[in-house]
């Protein structure tokens, strides 16, 4: 049976954690608007990039492009995974690690191989540690910035255009509200055209040639998606960890409020008890 110091000590320590909770949470907070106002800077251009791209390529032969060219057999693709370097954000980081495992568990005997390029430091980990085929990994990246996001691009035009890997998907985690984020898992490579009918279909005049435009504007519009995606999971991982810490904070006080209540029924206890001798030995002495 614990002793009062030894609750007293552990209600102590877990104040102590609570001050940390909370100031986590405040810190993630301050991120969180950061990042939403970085989110909406590129969240505009990043949509209108794909559409335009879309368009453009609609009714373009695959062979304008290498990343237009759709293979006719896939036998290897490859997952794009982001996530986070750091912990303590609830499910952010499990939820990117298991939608890919689950991906390569459902698909593994429709493909010869199936590789994984990870974006952060806890989907590496958690990919390596039950072995699967990390071909690519970035940990440790302080800042995303355009240097970081044509390093990425060009790792994967080069994973497509060199015939390594036939098709290759992206799986991060879009912000919706800082209590909602949601796990996409989508196609990236082909890129897609865009589907419409011939009632809505305009056939723009380019200048110069549509070609060229398409030469220069599917590089942009692949390190656009990268950023984009890479902008989304941070602002992910801000709101998943001022929710873990909200929520750590909130546990802290009810342990704190548990631990109080059974201090005072063990000192109470004590102090019936200490009285009771009192008394037994008073009536014990009045009796001789």
């Amino acid at each position: 049976m614990a002793t009062l110091r030894d609750i007293k000590r552990k209600i102590g320590s877990i104040n102590s954690t609570q001050t940390i909770t909370r100031t986590m949470k405040m810190v993630s907070a301050s991120k969180l608007r950061r990042a939403q106002e970085d989110l909406e800077k590129v969240k505009d251009y990043a949509l209108k990039i794909e559409e335009l791209t879309g368009r453009v390529i609609q009714n373009m032969p695959d062979d304008t492009h290498p990343l237009l060219a759709a293979r006719e057999e896939i036998k290897k693709v490859l997952v794009v995974a982001i996530a986070s370097d750091r912990g303590l954000c609830g499910a952010f980081n499990l939820n990117i690690g298991l939608h890919t495992e689950n991906f390569i568990r459902e698909n593994k005997a429709l493909y010869e191989r199936i590789g994984i390029y990870t974006f952060g430091r806890k989907v590496n980990d958690y990919l390596q540690r039950r072995k699967y085929d990390v071909v690519k990994s970035f940990v440790d990246v302080k800042k995303v910035d355009k240097e970081i996001v044509d390093i990425i691009a060009g790792h994967i035009i080069q994973f497509y255009t060199s015939g390594e890997f036939d098709k290759i998907y992206l799986v991060y985690t879009c912000f919706r509200s800082p209590i909602k984020q949601e796990i996409v898992f989508e196609e990236f490579i082909p890129i897609r055209r865009t589907e419409e009918s011939e009632e809505d279909y305009i056939d723009y005049i380019c200048e110069p040639e549509r070609s060229k435009i398409v030469e220069s504007l599917i590089p942009k519009y692949v390190s656009t998606k990268i950023y984009y995606a890479l902008v989304e999971s941070q602002t992910c991982e801000h709101a998943a960890r001022m929710s873990a810490m909200e929520n750590a904070t909130s546990n802290c006080g009810e342990m704190v409020r548990f631990l109080t209540l059974v201090y005072n029924k063990r000192r109470q206890e004590g102090i019936t008890n200490e009285m009771m001798d009192i008394v037994g030995g008073a009536e014990a002495l009045r009796g001789t």
